[in-house]
């Protein structure tokens, strides 16, 4: 009996320490899961916070290069509207010719392609700018809005995460009541794997730590259950294209920024070739202005040099050391000395055919520069094929080697793109996030693309010819200058060839000589002893005409004295002298002897006609051939005047009333002209009237642009070589409107200065032919305007001899004698019909 109890008490000991161990483990394990959920949930809340806080630097990091490309965009766009205003001060007051002759046509030239250019450029960086602007803003917003967002956990991820404490009894009896520091690794090869921690352990720890598949079941479990879809609000939506290393945002936004990258590097380059062609035509300006108008020489040589130095620096700036080979776009800014000297030549005093001839090799130098500075330019602005990949630095520019961009202006583009790969020590806890989640790698990224696919792929947004929009823009824009640079040289070659002919310019003002037109060359060539000054008018026009360089200083010696003039000679020069003097004034003041001419012709005598009773003559117009003469009331009476008898026929005019007064007339072989006060044209068909009356009748199409006013001044009328034309004075002004008739409106031909008289014009009237327009001053003088060539020549003198009257109109005869009308200002006399 004792055997058997002692027997039972070992075996209540036994089990009461088995019970105790068994306690003792299930107690420790038990701790350890507690502790292990506790720790699992916590780090889901750190990860979680961390991936939280990553992406609002993402969203920062968006933000930042948005705002490096829109603040850009926004420096340039303000800097090309500015210079757009300066430029059209430059093209509409900055005009040159207004007050004296235009420059030479090859100088225009030079001015005006720069300044068309500059248009040309700037107006592509206004629109680059805004295409940049607004496609960086809008991919900004849509991936803010869409794909970077805040990682935060849904309600399904919360109770993924949290565990319940009963959850323990799911766990297997070895994870129960597994004994620590005791060997668990099978011998299989399917257990091994790595350590909980990256530290050094001896072979008794390695023997008895816990790792690869010898962790607790409850870890494997949870593994399997975050690894589906955990991070359910931070799915990839990566382009399937643009995978990489770096963070995902980083590629989708190197991916999008294609599309406006060109135009933001573009716009930089477009700012540049602007202001270079700015500077030159400024330049190019100030040549015409200060030896066209101020004859400043050595004026003008100094703005050349800071102009000179300005557009040196630029290219220093703007174009890397190197780029394209041979430097030769340094040959542009030459081009203003080149124009400077060949002005200068242009506008020496004495013509001199040497001078000229290197005017014109100078020209040809100054073109041909401009031709090769295009040509250098578009090698400079074309996208490299092979550009270098660009190292990053802290806080350089950078962009990836296989973006095709103009590597001659790469250290002036200051451009970021996002990084490809994170710098060391960083990382991507979003991303892992991601990737643990679909059981990838840790660093998010697919298959690495070669460069030529990376390259095909990031040029997606190209043309046809694989070349970016913004870059065609550009090099079509160069293109044009550069034909418009071979233009001016083909036509300065045509210009050289015509200069010295009859028509040294292919286009001249109408009316105008060409002395006025055109001041390079004349068709008067000079002679043999006679200088001609340059852009004057040659031997016949210009100021040296008559002066003879080898016999200047005998000019006096031939009209030398024999003796010493007496005293009576001095008393009659010194008379002669103060006669004179009257005709001097006059000539400086009106440009004309008028005095002179008034004093020494007789004043004609007014005829002796008898007019109908109650017709108060207003208007006169002559006969083509018979000396007949034609006066109207402004209401339709007439009467006809044949001299030398001066009989007196009177007439109606029917067929004019409810058309207005009559305010012109001319009479040729088809019949009489009217003009009325509302513009209407109407045709009295005859060479006569017939019984006492004319009809009349309305022509069809539009009224002379006269109507709805009250016309103050005069109207002339004429029908000459199949045209209709009028004349139209208005009071108060010092110039004569001509117009055309068309077959449906009235249209300005020209106008003219009025002749230079004492007082201005009261009438006017046309020449039976219509060449010339016959002005009748207020004090009476009669002058003859040429149409084609503006020749003014005096018919009739001032004429004070009827007092009372006022100067109503003049014609002429067939036979070339003049008539004049004058009629009462008041009721108290009649018209004066005077001859001469």
């Amino acid at each position: 009996r004792s055997l058997v109890a002692m027997a039972a008490e070992i075996a209540a000991a036994a089990a009461a320490a088995t019970a105790g161990v068994g306690a003792g483990l299930f107690s420790y394990n038990r701790g350890n899961y507690m502790f292990d959920q506790k720790m699992h949930y916590t780090r889901f809340q750190a990860g979680l916070n961390m991936a939280i806080a990553q992406t609002v630097i993402y969203k920062q990091d968006i933000a930042q290069l948005t705002a490096l490309t829109v603040t850009r965009q926004d420096c340039f766009h303000g800097i090309a509207a500015m210079s757009l205003t300066i430029l059209t001060a430059i093209y509409c007051p900055g005009k040159l010719g207004f007050h004296v002759p235009p420059p030479p046509g090859w100088l225009m030239g030079l001015e005006f392609v720069n300044l068309a250019g500059c248009y040309l450029f700037l107006g592509l960086t206004l629109w680059y700018c805004m295409h940049a602007a607004m496609r960086a803003d809008t991919a900004a917003t849509h991936m803010l809005t869409r794909f970077v967002r805040l990682p935060i956990p849904s309600q399904g991820m919360l109770d993924k995460a949290r565990k319940f404490l009963a959850s323990y009894e799911e766990q297997p009896l070895e994870e129960v009541f597994r004994i620590p520091f005791t060997r668990h690794q099978a011998p299989s090869g399917k257990s091994q794997g790595g350590y909980n921690m990256g530290v050094d352990i001896d072979d008794a720890a390695r023997a008895r730590s816990r790792h690869g598949f010898d962790v607790p079941a409850w870890y494997r479990k949870e593994k399997a259950i975050d690894n589906v879809n955990t991070s359910e609000t931070i799915e990839s939506m990566m382009p399937l294209a643009a995978q990489g290393e770096g963070p995902e945002h980083f590629n989708a936004y190197r991916e999008i920024q294609m599309e406006w990258m060109p135009y933001d590097v573009y716009a930089r380059v477009c700012i540049f070739l602007a202001f270079m062609h700015l500077t030159h035509c400024w330049a190019y300006l100030q040549i015409g202005y200060l030896l066209q108008e101020v004859r400043a020489v050595f004026a003008c040589a100094i703005v050349m040099l800071p102009m000179f130095v300005l557009q040196q620096v630029i290219l220093t700036l703007d174009i890397k050391p190197g780029a394209g080979g041979l430097p030769i776009h340094r040959l542009g800014p030459f081009g203003l000395w080149f124009a400077y000297f060949a002005a200068v030549c242009e506008y020496v005093r004495w013509y001199n055919p040497l001078v000229q001839a290197i005017g014109f090799v100078l020209v040809y130098c100054a073109y041909a520069i401009h031709i090769i500075y295009t040509v250098q330019l578009l090698r400079l602005c074309r996208p490299s094929e092979e550009a270098p990949v660009i190292a990053e630095t802290p806080g350089a520019a950078w962009w990836p080697g296989e973006w095709r961009l103009p590597s001659a202006f790469s250290h002036a583009l200051w451009f970021v793109a996002p990084p490809k790969e994170l710098e060391p020590g960083l990382n991507d806890i979003t991303a892992e996030l991601r990737a643990e989640q679909r059981g990838g790698p840790v660093v998010a990224g697919g298959g690495q693309p070669t460069a030529s696919d990376k390259r095909a792929d990031v040029h997606r947004a190209l043309g046809k010819q694989g070349e970016s929009p913004a870059w065609f823009g550009v090099k079509v824009g160069l293109i044009s200058l550069l034909i418009a640079w071979i233009w001016l040289t083909f036509g300065f070659t045509i210009e050289i060839m015509n200069q010295g002919t009859a028509h040294p310019s292919l286009l001249n003002a109408p009316g105008m000589p060409n002395n006025a037109r055109d001041p390079r060359y004349r068709p008067a060539k000079p002679g043999k002893t006679e200088p001609t000054e340059v852009g004057t008018g040659g031997v016949t026009a210009g100021p040296a005409k008559g002066v003879h360089l080898g016999s200047m200083h005998r000019r006096l010696s031939d009209a030398a004295f024999a003796a010493a003039p007496s005293t009576e000679m001095r008393r009659e020069i010194v008379n002669k002298l103060r006669e004179l003097m009257p005709q001097l004034q006059d000539m400086a003041r009106f440009g004309a002897l008028e005095s002179a001419t008034s004093s020494l012709l007789p004043a004609p005598d007014a005829a002796e006609v008898q007019w109908p009773a109650m017709f108060q003559p207003e208007l006169l117009t002559c006969g083509a051939h018979a000396e007949t003469a034609l006066a109207l009331s402004r209401h339709g009476r007439g009467a006809l005047v044949s001299t030398p008898a001066m009989s007196v026929e009177s007439f109606v005019l029917q067929g004019v009333a409810g058309h207005g007064t009559i305010v012109a007339a001319s009479w040729d072989t088809k019949g009489l002209l009217l003009v009325t006060s509302m513009g209407d044209l109407l045709e009295c068909a005859g060479a006569a009237p017939t019984a006492g009356r004319w009809a009349c009748k309305p022509f069809a199409g539009a009224k002379l642009p006269i109507a709805g006013q009250h016309l103050k001044g005069s109207v002339a009328v004429s029908r000459a070589a199949g045209e209709v034309h009028a004349a139209v004075i208005f009071k108060g002004e010092e110039s004569i409107t001509i117009f055309a008739r068309s077959s449906s409106a009235w249209l300005p031909r020209a106008e003219v200065r009025t002749p230079a008289s004492r007082s201005a014009a009261a009438a006017a009237a046309f020449s039976a032919s219509g060449s010339a327009l016959i002005v009748v001053a207020a004090d009476g003088s009669v002058t003859e305007m040429q149409m084609v060539d503006g020749q003014n020549s005096e018919l009739a003198a001032a004429n004070a001899g009827h007092a009372g009257h006022a100067w109503a109109g003049a014609c002429r005869f067939g036979s070339g004698e003049l008539a004049r009308l004058a009629v009462p200002i008041d009721s108290s006399s009649a018209a004066k019909f005077i001859l001469g």
